[in-house]
């Protein structure tokens, strides 16, 4: 189960037991058991254990915000080193991503590994600025 859950599953108001949360998330009960151990609140500690809906929303987006690393406006994320990289020589592949977004890809000065970024088409003429654009394989002529 690689799917991040939805703080948003879960009533702020309602209290949970681990099965609840769990069904509520669409997890199994081992993983609120660890998320209890990595510092989710309970409200006591006899069984069954009673987590609030509140502090599991405030749990759940502590988590996932502290994975974020956020890039400096000259930085792609490498894939290998799992940080904000500048490429070499600021060369980058631009490919369109979707309608409104643009990848950018290029290799990390460090470790040589791929680096990408995705930008918003409408800040395209700044990151140009910084970066030297070359267009990608699967982009439009």
């Amino acid at each position: 189960m690689g799917k991040r859950a939805n703080p948003m599953a879960v009533k702020a108001a309602l209290t949970y037991e681990v099965s609840e949360a769990a069904k509520a998330l669409g997890k199994s009960p081992a993983t609120i058991r660890n998320w209890i151990k990595d510092g989710l609140p309970v409200m006591a500690s006899q069984k069954p254990c009673l987590i609030s809906g509140a502090a599991l929303r405030d749990f759940l987006r502590a988590k996932y915000r502290a994975t974020k690393s956020p890039l400096a406006p000259d930085e792609l994320y490498c894939l290998s080193c799992r940080v904000g990289r500048n490429p070499v020589g600021f060369a980058v592949e631009a490919s369109p991503n979707t309608a409104n977004t643009t990848r950018l890809k290029g290799e990390c000065s460090r470790c040589g590994a791929v680096s990408t970024r995705i930008i918003s088409n409408t800040a395209s003429d700044t990151f140009a600025e910084t970066f030297h654009f070359a267009k990608g394989a699967d982009s439009d002529p």
